[in-house]
């Protein structure tokens, strides 16, 4: 599944957004994806979709899914409403491998290396446009990586392999991270190309940019844009959707 007509007409400055949604639920409990999991009137990645084909600051999508996935998210995604959609194409068994295979994808549609890509969780349904704005602004002013995050409000301990407090960072300096996460094509080729990331398994893409010496510019996440990864976490986004005008 290809819109071939966007393909004809890239531009440097364009922006475009890899949605990795090859996970399962386990987390949930549930026997599905949890990006299949229904959401007020469509389901989870109906709603992150549409985040980024409302926003005019975003060119196009491609859709990361499991292979054995992919026409069911195909199916949910019809060109008539969904009309930013690139593609959907198979991710990989691990986070890193997904990003990969999508990186490897927009390569090869000759998008220019300077393209700002962000990365983003297709179980948080819920993300604001003006985070994403935020992460576009950065990419556009910085030569660096990026990434929404919130500030830690709990107090956190760091605890040994068997249980002891052995540390109490200051909350000031933490972040708990969020996606949109994102940098230029080329850098984020580079990353994933670097020796040292070949079998890494990155629980995100700072680490693997990180790695290459790329500074990440953490910009304002939001609350509400939550990872949808337990029930209580699909509880709160079922209320949050139904209060939106």
């Amino acid at each position: 599944m290809t819109n071939k007509a966007m393909l004809n007409n890239f531009k440097t400055e364009d922006a475009y957004v890899i949605i990795l949604a090859a996970g399962k639920g386990s987390r949930m409990g549930a026997a599905e994806n949890k990006v299949f999991l229904p959401l007020g009137d469509a389901t989870v990645l109906n709603h992150t979709c549409l985040a980024f084909e409302d926003l005019a600051e975003i060119k196009a999508y491609i859709v990361c899914a499991a292979p054995a996935e992919m026409e069911r998210v195909k199916k949910l995604l019809p060109e008539d409403k969904y009309s930013k959609l690139l593609a959907v194409v198979p991710g990989g068994d691990s986070r890193t491998e997904s990003v990969r295979a999508g990186i490897d994808w927009l390569s090869a549609q000759d998008i220019p290396s300077s393209s700002k890509i962000l990365i983003h969780d297709g179980a948080r349904a819920l993300v604001p446009p003006d985070v994403i704005l935020r992460c576009l602004t950065a990419l556009e002013q910085e030569v660096c990586a990026v990434a929404a995050a919130i500030p830690v409000t709990d107090t956190i301990r760091q605890i040994d392999r068997h249980g002891w407090i052995n540390s109490s960072p200051d909350r000031e300096l933490l972040r708990a991270m969020q996606t949109p996460q994102g940098a230029r094509l080329n850098l984020l080729r580079e990353s994933l190309s670097a020796p040292q990331n070949e079998k890494c398994r990155a629980s995100d893409d700072l680490d693997l940019l990180r790695q290459i010496g790329c500074p990440v510019r953490l910009v304002q996440g939001d609350t509400i844009n939550i990872k949808i990864t337990t029930k209580i976490d699909l509880y709160l986004a079922e209320i949050l959707i139904n209060e939106r005008p």
